[in-house]
């Protein structure tokens, strides 16, 4: 009896072995081990990143701004301090990141910068492509900004060339045209009868109604005018529903040879 009393306590000493806490720890060292395993795994690194809006600034340069996420973690990439970063730059007016799992985040930028310039009496003011007015100069002699022509209202300096959210819009919808490039003067003396001059085509757009859906017409025909080597003066799109294109005699018998 006594060797099995003896025994039995030795049972009990082994079994101590595996306290509650000590289970409780081992299952805390499994985890540790597999949460640093997650977060190492190549799934989870970034592998593409996506930028859209920027058109001053190239891809590369905002990626440096991001501090270069591709191989980082998604889940530990700290968007808010690329978000910061970015922002000092000037022409940065808002970012936004979005992660998608596992490796993909979205980086959608808005600028800011100089894109038109208007005339006030004797002096030239400098429009951003939001439409704010930005500073005013007598020195634009060979610049590449658009020349936007304005009521003879004084603009202020800071605030947007106008109040009204269509006309912003238009102005914003004109950037996107393939041919935004090309665009050398918007009229909008008369928003009835707004003008806009086009790789010296001059474009009678009429006034803002359907104004969305004549942009895409317009860029429809530039890009038929191209196609087809014409040589055009005018387009109108305030003549009915289809627009109206007068070409040079000279290139309409050009194209007839080609054929």
């Amino acid at each position: 009896m006594a060797n099995k009393n003896i025994n039995r306590r030795k049972l009990r000493k082994k079994n101590k072995t595996f306290t509650p806490a000590f289970v409780i720890f081992l299952i805390l060292i499994s985890l540790a081990i597999l949460i640093m395993n997650f977060f190492k795994h190549d799934y989870f690194k970034i592998s593409q990143v996506y930028i859209k809006g920027n058109k001053i600034l190239s891809d590369e340069q905002i990626l440096k701004g991001l501090n270069n996420p591709v191989g980082k973690n998604i889940i530990l990439y700290d968007e808010k301090e690329s978000i910061d970063k970015l922002k000092k730059d000037e022409i940065i007016k808002s970012v936004k990141i979005e992660k998608k799992m596992p490796d993909e985040i979205v980086v959608k930028v808005k600028e800011e910068y100089p894109y038109m310039y208007t005339n006030y009496k004797k002096e030239k003011y400098i429009i951003t492509n939001n439409g704010k007015v930005l500073d005013k100069t007598d020195k634009l002699s060979n610049s590449s900004l658009i020349k936007l022509k304005l009521l003879k209202n004084k603009p202020k300096i800071g605030k947007k060339f106008t109040d009204d959210k269509k006309v912003l819009d238009f102005i914003n919808l004109l950037q996107k045209l393939k041919h935004s490039k090309d665009i050398k003067e918007i009229n909008l003396e008369n928003y009835n009868d707004i003008g806009i001059i086009i790789k010296d085509i001059q474009i009678n757009f009429g006034d803002l109604k359907n104004y969305k859906y004549k942009l895409k017409l317009l860029d429809s025909v530039l890009k038929d005018i191209d196609n087809k080597k014409i040589k055009a003066y005018t387009i109108s799109l305030d003549k009915g529903k289809n627009p109206v294109v007068e070409v040079e005699e000279n290139s309409l018998d050009e194209k007839d040879e080609n054929n």
